[in-house]
Formats: structure tokens, sequence, C-alpha cells
């Protein structure tokens, strides 16, 4: 049984591709899934105080934000290791 699926002339772009396809799916999962946390989780953590705040308000307010920007930088760091790897294939290839 012959399968029409197209075979590449650059194979270390597509694993460059597939690697960034990856982890950035990942990010936008993992971000979803810690937003939706957070709000499920709002209504029990508001009994619990930082700052003079409820902690579920002060949380979604602050928190969802300041981890979305280090989930940011993060995903800038994996993106330029992908970037260097395929950069270093290429000058020994």
């Amino acid at each position: 049984m012959a399968t029409d699926v197209p075979v590449s002339d650059n194979p270390a772009r597509d694993r460059h591709q597939l690697g960034t396809l990856i982890v950035a799916i990942a990010i936008v999962f993992g971000s979803l899934l810690a937003v939706s946390l957070a709000i499920v989780a709002t209504p029990s953590l508001n009994q619990y105080w930082f700052l003079h705040f409820p902690l579920g308000f002060y949380l979604l307010a602050q928190g969802v934000l300041i981890f979305l920007v280090a989930v940011g930088f993060w995903f800038t760091r994996v993106q330029e290791h992908i970037d260097q790897t395929r950069s270093e294939s290429e000058e020994r290839g």
C-alpha cells in the first residue's frame, strides 16, 4: 500500500519546525490549563488573604499575568535553543 506523503528535501528544517510546533502547542495548552485551574480554584482560595486582598482575586489579577510573562520568557529561551541547535547542525552539514 503506497502512501502519498511528500518527502521533504530538507529534513533538518522539518525537525526544526516540528520542535517549534510541539513547544508552542505545549505552551498554549499549559497556559490555558493554568488559567483554567486558577479560575476554578478562585472561590476556595478567596478564604485566604495576601497583601490585604483575597488570594483568589490576587491570583487572577496579578499571579496569572506574572505566570504568563514568565512562560513567555521560558518559551523564548527554549526556541533560541532549538534555533541554535539547527544552526549548528547546518554549519556541520
